[in-house]
């Protein structure tokens, strides 16, 4: 079984940088005109939603993509698969219905992060080189005395990437790990906004405090709200705009780190007490589409709004895979009111249920708090 790790590594700009971004954007504005030329050879007088992307698209594509770009060629390569990705992801939202009226990829980028591929790496001592396209040079970047050359041989991809500011190298590394046989176990989880998981495997039942993870999101919000504030007194494109602009980024990112960072640390202690227990399989509620079904108050709105059940869901699945326990999504519609022994549905009265073939739960305050988890 194949694990995959990312590292973030924060260099120095340099004026080649905006040049590969750009030559990027091209290729994938390249892209949408070839899409057009496509369909307008096969009758269509204009690119068309519902168009089948095939093998035989790809194929035409990638013959009539230019080559005089300076990427090198496998940059280039993942830049189209990732434009027809996009494609069979906007038909797999379309046929679903996750998300309502989804658009195409149409919309033209002046900027584009660029990939290298396992090929196109090279390392010596501590100088990163990546080749380009035919006839140039390798771009070299100087790596700093903490990066970890040991495990160069375990890179298979390496992003340039621009965040407000701070360029970045993503590194991706892939190796092979051998998990453990999982357990007979089932536990069911269930993602909430105010506790972001709450746990039974049948014996132990654990909440883990999301107190903290709101508190960021308040925070977030209210430094949203302090920047935008003080932006909209400054004239359009002015020096204090831009300075404004570049802090308010740079404290953003600094919660959303701490955010990812929490929601790390939940995740990780959850999947290590499934292990400890011999939990063998974990059962989360599918909430896709849920957002197009709120419309309470304006605060509440906003929260469920930047409720994160999917990176929650993705974190979870992601490690629990890891060690091999399986991840299954379910439909989550009436499972309070269905009785576990024999099936019919009920309604819960004060949390406490009752069903008629003689299955009941009580809800005890005392025993409930005896399961508090907070981490």
């Amino acid at each position: 079984m194949k694990r995959v790790k990312t590292q973030v590594l924060k260099i120095d700009p340099q004026p080649i940088f905006t040049e590969i971004q750009q030559a990027s954007g091209s290729v994938w504005n390249e892209c949408l005109y070839q899409m057009d030329m496509y369909q307008w050879h096969r009758g269509y007088l204009h690119a068309h939603c519902d168009f089948y992307i095939g093998d035989a698209c790809e194929g035409w594509m990638d013959k009539h993509l230019s080559k005089s770009q300076p990427l090198h060629s496998q940059s280039i390569q993942h830049i189209r698969k990732t434009y027809f990705r996009s494609w069979k992801s906007y038909a797999a939202l379309k046929k679903s219905g996750g998300i309502q009226k989804p658009k195409p990829p149409r919309k033209t980028k002046k900027y584009m992060t660029t990939r290298w591929l396992k090929s196109a790496i090279h390392f010596k001592d501590r100088l990163l080189r990546l080749s380009m396209g035919a006839g140039r040079d390798r771009l070299e970047i100087r790596l700093p005395k903490k990066f970890d050359a040991s495990k160069t041989h375990l890179i298979s991809t390496i992003d340039l990437v621009y965040n407000f500011g701070q360029w970045a190298l993503h590194f991706t590394y892939t190796d092979e790990i051998n998990p453990e046989s999982p357990g007979k176990g089932v536990c069911g989880v269930d993602v909430g906004e105010i506790h972001p998981i709450v746990s039974n495997d049948g014996e132990h039942t654990e909440i883990y405090n999301g107190r903290y993870i709101r508190s960021l999101y308040r925070q977030r919000n209210k430094v949203l709200a302090d920047f935008s504030r003080a932006m909209s007194r400054c004239d359009r494109r002015s020096k204090r705009g831009w300075r404004l602009t570049r802090h308010k980024w740079r404290r953003i990112r600094k919660i959303d780190n701490q955010i990812k960072d929490a929601l790390n640390k939940h995740t990780t202690a959850f999947v290590r007490r499934c292990v400890s227990r011999g939990i063998g399989r974990i059962v989360l509620g599918d909430l896709t589409g849920i957002r197009n079904r709120i419309d309470y108050s304006k605060s509440s709105n906003q929260k469920l709004h930047q409720w994160a059940f999917g990176k929650l869901t993705d974190l979870i699945t992601y490690k629990a895979k890891q060690v091999g326990i399986q991840v299954r999504q379910i439909n989550e519609a009436y499972t309070s009111q269905t009785c576990p022994s024999c099936g019919k549905r009920n309604k819960p009265s004060n949390r406490n249920y009752k069903c008629g073939c003689g299955f009941t739960y009580e809800y005890l305050t005392e025993d409930f708090t005896k399961t508090l988890l907070v981490t």
